[in-house]
């Protein structure tokens, strides 16, 4: 069993500190819901019947609706943050949660067919490791979905002066950030999309679709003059630089 990196740990007491903070600031943040949920979501089938789903770093539960919509046979969610899982499961009872560092899932091998990972990927300095990870907890033909930072948006951000290089000699860039309700963390970078993409096919994945995600469109007049603003920023924001990137991809 490995253990959990000092950094990991430090993203952990953050989110635990911040948890409510960050839970009502998910419910107006409009870079989750007009740009990243609504692309997460468009990757689904619109049935998940019989189906085991694992969601990974899965926060406050904003996945879970959608997931549950789907009448998966079962949804199984980790999350570092054990103050954010007691949110969820205020919310969703019924869930079987776990807090678990996602570099270490302690699940019997191919017991998921879909992995289900928003904005969490980010948080490992080993794509190599976390990726071989998923990929065995993984069923014959399973489904791994997640999104990350888009590294050209967010390689801008100051790093901290740390590198990390895995065994295979692939480097990643150390980089801190304040998120909304104050929780401060500590992310990694890869170089590139092109990365990205090289470390999932190497897990032994057939990556199925990439692609940054655009603002979906929104009803301005049902939004208040300052809604209004923030969506307008943000559109304008992503169209020069998108902020996210998302992955399909099938173990085959």
């Amino acid at each position: 069993m490995c253990m959990t990196s000092p950094i990991t740990k430090n993203n952990e007491k953050s989110y635990d500190l911040h948890a409510n903070d960050w839970h009502n600031a998910m419910a107006t943040n409009f870079g989750h819901k007009y740009l990243e949920k609504p692309a997460m979501t468009s990757l689904l089938p619109e049935s998940l019947q019989a189906k085991s789903v694992l969601c990974i770093g899965v926060g406050t539960g904003e996945e879970l609706s959608e997931l549950l919509n789907r009448s998966p046979r079962e949804v199984v969610a980790i999350d570092i943050s054990e103050e954010l899982l007691k949110i969820t499961a205020s919310k969703f009872p019924d869930i079987e949660l776990h807090k678990m560092d996602m570099m270490d899932l302690a699940f019997a091998s191919e017991r998921f067919d879909y992995v289900y990972s928003s904005l969490a990927l980010h948080y490992a300095n080993d794509w190599d490791k976390l990726l071989t990870g998923i990929f065995r907890v993984l069923k014959q033909n399973g489904h791994l979905i997640f999104s990350t930072h888009n590294p050209a948006y967010w390689g801008k951000k100051p790093a901290t002066g740390e590198s990390y290089t895995n065994l295979r000699g692939v480097r990643v860039s150390e980089h801190q950030d304040t998120l909304p309700g104050g929780v401060e963390i500590t992310y990694y970078n890869l170089e590139g999309q092109a990365e990205i993409k090289e470390a999932v096919e190497h897990a032994g994945f057939t990556l199925e679709k990439s692609f940054e995600p655009e603002v979906r469109e929104a009803d301005l007049t049902s939004l208040s003059e300052a809604e209004s603003l923030s969506y307008t920023k943000l559109k304008t924001k992503n169209a020069l630089l998108p902020l996210f990137y998302i992955v399909s991809a099938t173990k085959s």
